[in-house]
Order: structure tokens, then C-alpha cells, then sequence
């Protein structure tokens, strides 16, 4: 059983030779690892752990959006990030401006420097799906793992206006979404097409909870986020993928939504959220949701022992 069969078991609720292994890493942490490994690159990294998955995405070559000199960093919205230390060997990018603040008329996106799919190489796409034979393959996170509130809503006003838009111009959010999915169906499209069938997981990456709740409601989730989310989904399995939904956090109560666009897979049951258990998600939805899960990020695996740690994973 190769690491692809071994995926699409589990997602069968079958029992496969082994738990698939998935990854997921900040940049620090892989380049620590590759050092004191000793290992040449990520790839090599991603064998030595025995992950099931690989990542494709089509290549960027749009207009230069990292300045070495200043150290600013632009993403595909526009929105320029600079890097904070937060100790010594770890950080995070903090957004310089949201560029759309302070602006609630939708005539002014008209103007705005969307994105452009000329910007991308979709015909990358199918050299690294053979690279990655016997894998199974996923959309990368970023442009290739849509999302509408984190990007680029929340990046574009902030986040603190992205939660009151909804109530105090919620046509301008509805204009903000459209805005994001004249870019997105497109680039689905062609990303999907490009994959030929070979991409087993579409992903979203819409985080939509916090540590005890929703960051939305449940309607507005259904009225501005859902038929996005839903739009997208229906490109990628027209060619086969399955869905494959990342979000942080509390999200229990939007399981039967997300179930309902076609969502398969949830990431990554965050424990020590709020109705995260995972015995308690398998009991209740086990029979329609593939659970891609982790240990406690927040307390174990930062603060326990060796010993602590492999006792709960």
C-alpha cells in the first residue's frame, strides 16, 4: 500500500496498514529540522518523517513581491507584511496597512490592483504531480487553498472591520467576496485542469473559529461565506478532488454547513477548543467526516516532556 492508497483508505473510513501521516510546519521550525536531521531539503524531510502527502501549486511569476533591502513582503492582495521577532529564532508577519480600512463604497474596487491570473504558471502543475507519484496531492496552502475572510477580507480592511461589515455594510462585504471569487473561479479552474485528475485534495483555508466559539455566525456564515466556499468546491470536484477544509479552532457548530458544501475532510481538531474533542467529533459525524488530527498544540507540545508528548500523541 503506497502513501496515496493509504490516504484514500482512511478517507473510506477503512483500515488501512498504518495511520496516514499528514505535516504541517512554520518556516523555523522545517529549517531546524533539515539542519539537525541533516538532511539536504523539505522533500527529504517530508521522507524521513514518512508523510502521506505532497503539495502542488501553480508557480508564481507575477510582479517581484519581496524587497530584499527593506525586508518587506507583499502578498498576491497587495498588502505589505514585515517581519517581528517574537524571541530569538521565531516570528510571525505583521501587516503594515490594510489598504481598504477605510472604504465601504464599491465603486472603489473597481480600482483597486486585484490580482491577475497572468501572474501564475499553471503548466508547472503537472511536473510536480509525476514528481510526486504515489502520493497523495493537495492544493498548497496560500493561493492554491482559497479562502474569502483571512484572505483577502481580513487582510484588505482589517480584522476588526471584516467582523463588522457584515452587519454595517454588508453589500460592500458581498462586493469584497465577488471580488475574491472573479480571482478564485478562474484559477481553481485552471489549477484543477492543469492536475488532469491527479489532485485528490482541494483545500480551503478559511479559519472560522476561536478558542470557544464561532468568529461568525452560523447565517453569516451561510449568507456571505458559504455560496463562495460553495462555487469553489463545485470546480474542484468536477475534476475529481475531494474537499478538504482547514480552520483553526471552535467549529463544531458549522460541521453540518461545512458538510453540506461537500466538505470531507476537517483540519485540524484543535483539542483544547471548545467541542473539539475528537471522540466526541467521530461519535457525531464519523460516518461522513474524516478527521485530520493532531495533539495539543497549545500546552503539550510547546510545554510537555519527550515523554509526555509521545504518551499523547
Amino acid at each position: 500500500m503506497n502513501s496515496r492508497d493509504r490516504v484514500l483508505t482512511a478517507l473510506q473510513h477503512q483500515e488501512p496498514d498504518r495511520v496516514p501521516f499528514f505535516y504541517r510546519n512554520t518556516p523555523e521550525v522545517e529549517q531546524r529540522l533539515i539542519s539537525e536531521l541533516n538532511l539536504a531539503d523539505a522533500d527529504a524531510l517530508l521522507e524521513y518523517l514518512n508523510i502521506d502527502f505532497r503539495w502542488v501549486k501553480p508557480a508564481y511569476i507575477g510582479p517581484e513581491l519581496d524587497d530584499p533591502e527593506t525586508g518587506i513582503r507583499q502578498n498576491i492582495w497587495g498588502v505589505r507584511y514585515k517581519y517581528v521577532f517574537f524571541n530569538d529564532h521565531a516570528g510571525y508577519w505583521e501587516p503594515l496597512e490594510n489598504p481598504l480600512k477605510n472604504i465601504t463604497d464599491t465603486k472603489a474596487l473597481d480600482d483597486y490592483p486585484w490580482p491577475r491570473l497572468e501572474w501564475f504558471d499553471f503548466d508547472s502543475i503537472p511536473a510536480a504531480i509525476d514528481k510526486y507519484g504515489g502520493y497523495a496531492i493537495m492544493t498548497d496552502k496560500g493561493y492554491a487553498s482559497p479562502s474569502f475572510l483571512q484572505f483577502p477580507i481580513q487582510c484588505l480592511v482589517g480584522e476588526e472591520q471584516s467582523f463588522m461589515l457584515p452587519y454595517t455594510h454588508p453589500e460592500f462585504f458581498e462586493a469584497l467576496v465577488d471580488k475574491a471569487l472573479e480571482f478564485q473561479q478562474p484559477l481553481v479552474e485552471k489549477m484543477m485542469q492543469a492536475g488532469g485528475g491527479k489532485i485528490d485534495f482541494f483545500r480551503i483555508g478559511e479559519d472560522l473559529g476561536g478558542q470557544q466559539g464561532l468568529v461568525m455566525s452560523p447565517k453569516m456564515y451561510r449568507d456571505f461565506l458559504m455560496p463562495g466556499i460553495q462555487a469553489l468546491v463545485n470546480i474542484a470536484k468536477k475534476y475529481g478532488a475531494h474537499y478538504y477544509h482547514h480552520s483553526c479552532g471552535s467549529v463544531r457548530a458549522l460541521i453540518p454547513d461545512l458538510l453540506d458544501t461537500g466538505m470531507e475532510v476537517l483540519d485540524p481538531i484543535q483539542v483544547t477548543a471548545a467541542g473539539m474533542d475528537p471522540g466526541e467529533l467521530k461519535a457525531e459525524f464519523g460516518t461522513q467526516l474524516t478527521c485530520s488530527c493532531g495533539v495539543d498544540e497549545m500546552h503539550l507540545l510547546p510545554n510537555g516532556s519527550p515523554d509526555e508528548v509521545r504518551q499523547g500523541v
